[in-house]
């Protein structure tokens, strides 16, 4: 496995860290949860910040706006009440992908796209899995109870 693979399954550490201690930690389940909605605040700015290249073409001041809109959508997220905060983060993920998988069918596709692609794909499937936990465990499950 890449330094770059590891790195990318290593951060979904976090996630699950907060997840489960936001369902183990009665007491500590509002922290828990705020680290999770800011942790993946923080992850959507830095995977669109990877969307930032230099150059004065249109295609890329479309990916340095559309770069910036969703940092400011991940921190603005960061001010919304938990259910929406993880619905409008999890969207941001999905579009994240989406957009990253057309740029990389544009440009040339070579075996690091490809292995790089799959390893995003999993790594967004793994995180929106997380997040639809979270959502059901903090708002579903905890109001039947």
């Amino acid at each position: 496995m890449k330094s770059w693979q590891l790195l990318g399954y290593l951060g979904l550490l976090p996630f699950a860290g907060f997840l489960s201690l936001s369902v183990v930690l009665k007491d500590s389940s509002v922290l828990a949860q705020q680290g999770f909605i800011a942790y993946s605040a923080i992850i959507v700015s830095f995977i669109a910040g990877t969307l930032w290249r230099k150059a004065e073409d249109n295609t890329r001041l479309t990916q340095q706006i559309i770069s910036n809109l969703l940092s400011l959508i991940a921190f603005t997220a960061l001010l919304m009440p938990s259910d929406l905060a993880l619905i409008v983060l999890s969207f941001s993920f999905m579009f994240l992908f989406l957009y990253e998988k057309k740029l990389t069918m544009v440009e040339q596709i070579n075996d690091f796209n490809v292995g790089y692609m799959r390893m995003r794909f999993w790594l967004t499937f793994i995180v929106l899995s997380l997040h639809t936990s979270a959502y059901y465990l903090w708002f579903i499950y905890v109001a039947t109870q």
